[in-house]
């Protein structure tokens, strides 16, 4: 059966986040059981193990090898995954540094607990809890994560306040980089698939540009385009069989083939052609204005990751120098 996952990849995306070094002091004495301490909160083994064991569970899901305890590339996944606890720490702090706009409140993470039973579980609490247990998390360890899930948009919205790109810097960027606005040619096709030629040649004696679609929902055999109206996309050289794909690349636009027979049946085939252009600034400016602005914020974030792990590397403590992270940074 399949269950939603949208509380262990919560805890999961906590690894993406942790694309960067952490400093810190291996080997300190730290009480039994916890693996690494940040800013005086503790990560305990149980934590750690705990999202191991996710990770393994969806690489066996997957029909993935996963390595076993102790090997070189089972420490390497526990040192990512502790990345990412740590992390997750230090947003909680920077979070509670914030202080009221950033802080999750009891009742906002009920809130949002109660949303994910609603959206997930049909409303089951007992589902929540027992999709907890096989995931081998406790009721405070998915507080936890959904406090993290609060709090990080919340800190990193302070980061990129303020941050845009203009009309005029977009149409700068649109003329200094044509190359990226130049549209290919493209051509796109669609058939409908039936047992029979006279099947085709019936169909074929109906379709038209304007029901084409219609006509392939309604006979088409092929289960893959039927419900699109037979929408194959684009059309590659080579992907395709010789006898469908010689037909398809000679059609001009919107026109409808005879019936072309292959291993499959026999096909009517129709194609779509749009022809290279270059996309003018004016038109390119919103797409512009969007990816960018997205681009500017990525890179501050990335420099606020960078700077607020240097600011809690003293601060943060492993128990085994075996799981510190490699020094490395976001921002090269």
């Amino acid at each position: 059966m399949t269950r939603p996952r949208r509380i262990a990849a919560i805890a999961l995306s906590a690894l993406v986040l942790a694309g960067t070094g952490l400093a810190g002091c291996g080997g300190s004495s730290l009480p039994d059981g916890v693996v690494a301490q940040v800013g005086g909160q503790d990560i305990s083994r149980a934590e750690l193990t705990q999202l191991v064991n996710q990770q393994k569970s969806a690489a066996e899901q997957q029909g993935q090898d996963f390595p076993e305890p102790g090997a070189d590339e089972y420490v390497a996944l526990e040192r990512q995954a502790l990345e990412g606890l740590v992390f997750q720490r230090i947003v909680a702090l920077e979070a509670k540094e914030c202080g009221k706009p950033c802080v999750a409140t009891a009742k906002q993470i009920a809130a949002e607990r109660k949303k994910v039973i609603t959206d997930n579980f049909s409303g089951d609490a007992k589902k929540f809890t027992e999709f907890l247990q096989e995931q081998d998390l406790t009721s405070a360890d998915a507080d936890r994560i959904l406090r993290a899930g609060i709090e990080e948009p919340r800190v990193t919205a302070r980061v990129t306040k303020g941050i845009t790109f203009t009309p005029a810097q977009a149409r700068k960027y649109c003329a200094a980089n044509p190359d990226e606005f130049r549209q290919s040619a493209s051509r796109e096709a669609s058939h409908i698939l039936v047992k029979t030629r006279a099947d085709a040649d019936r169909i074929r004696a109906q379709a038209t540009t304007g029901n084409f679609a219609d006509l392939a929902r309604q006979y088409s055999t092929d289960p893959g385009s039927k419900d699109q109206g037979g929408d194959l996309g684009t059309v590659q050289k080579g992907a395709l069989v010789p006898e469908f794909e010689k037909v398809a690349l000679a059609l001009g636009d919107g026109e409808i083939s005879d019936p072309v027979k292959t291993q499959f049946g026999w096909h009517i085939i129709t194609a779509r052609l749009t022809p290279a252009r270059d996309i003018p600034c004016d038109e390119a400016e919103a797409g512009i204005i969007r990816t960018q602005t997205q681009a500017k914020k990525d890179s501050a974030i990335a420099k606020w990751r960078d700077e607020v792990i240097a600011k809690w590397g003293p601060k943060t403590v492993y128990a085994d120098s075996a799981l510190e992270p490699v020094q490395t940074s976001t921002t090269g």
